[in-house]
């Protein structure tokens, strides 16, 4: 009680505002800097070192958004989604329950803007169907033309009628803006006609491997009892194992199959445990 009488006394009258709970989810290709943006905005940092997501990584921050008068409190559960294609089980699992979206692509790599309409925007649609959606162009302090970079934006985010930022999570531009506007989508303050986008999705084959690794991710989690548990233990058991989400290879699988298996020892029976490995196995068998 203490604790929320402090908290109360930051907002006009003491009266705490009506606490908002809001999942949002972070998207687009790897590398674009989804990761850094997130750590940019929690706790205002930045490091150069690239690192990839496994799976998906879960982080929570409270927002204190004004809006029409009115005080939110928000309660973002910030989604920073795996960046490779082909995942399809672990992103549709992801994807549930979110309230916004923010779309971004890197300034300085065209193909991640392209990769968002040709993937990540009808990926989106087809998986939750109309959501509101914000897009970052990121990178922007590594751009060569800033002015060429807003253009491309504006005409990326004015087909879709999506607010937009160009962003830069090494020098903090505009970072607490796109995540105070994904914010307000937990309170239905941002609108975007995502039921009205055109274009579908292109199906891209996906490799064999991958598609396996995503498989056995979802089935642990599943094991497991959801994906947001799960994942911590994934993403250590998979780099455990060398699993190159980008480009996984034969072996790097079976070991990773074979940690979950322990790890599974660990909450399952034996007899269930040796059960989800031979049929993981047999998936990385029939890839072959």
């Amino acid at each position: 009680m203490g604790q929320g009488l402090n908290r109360a006394l930051h907002f006009p009258g003491g009266v705490m505002p009506e606490l908002h709970k809001s999942k949002v989810l972070l998207l687009g290709d790897g590398a674009v800097g989804k990761t850094s943006l997130i750590k940019r905005f929690v706790v205002d940092q930045f490091g150069d070192d690239y690192i990839t997501t496994i799976g998906t990584k879960v982080t929570k921050k409270e927002l204190t958004i004004t809006d029409g008068g009115t005080t939110h409190l928000v309660a973002l559960t910030i989604w920073d989604v795996l960046g490779q294609q082909g995942y399809s089980a672990v992103q549709t699992s992801a994807f549930q329950g979110a309230r916004g979206v923010l779309l971004i692509y890197d300034v300085t790599r065209s193909e991640t803007r392209e990769s968002l309409e040709r993937y990540w925007i009808p990926r989106v649609r087809e998986v939750i169907g109309s959501v509101a959606s914000i897009v970052a162009g990121n990178k922007v302090d590594l751009a060569d033309d800033r002015a060429a970079a807003q253009e491309d934006l504006e005409h990326l985010a004015g087909k879709y009628a999506m607010p937009h930022f160009l962003t830069s999570a090494k020098t903090g531009e505009k970072v607490e803006e796109a995540f105070t506007k994904l914010g307000k989508a937990g309170i239905g303050a941002v609108e975007a006609p995502l039921e009205a986008l055109g274009g579908s999705l292109v199906s891209a084959r996906t490799d064999p491997l991958v598609a396996v690794a995503d498989r056995v991710m979802m089935d642990f989690a599943r094991e497991f009892g959801g994906i947001e548990g799960a994942m911590p233990i994934i993403k250590t058991q998979a780099t455990k194992a060398g699993l190159d989400v980008r480009a996984p290879s034969k072996e790097a699988i079976r070991r990773f199959i074979d940690y979950l298996q322990e790890i599974e020892r660990g909450f399952r029976p034996a007899n269930t445990a040796a059960q989800n490995h031979s049929r993981r196995a047999a998936w990385l068998r029939d890839a072959s």
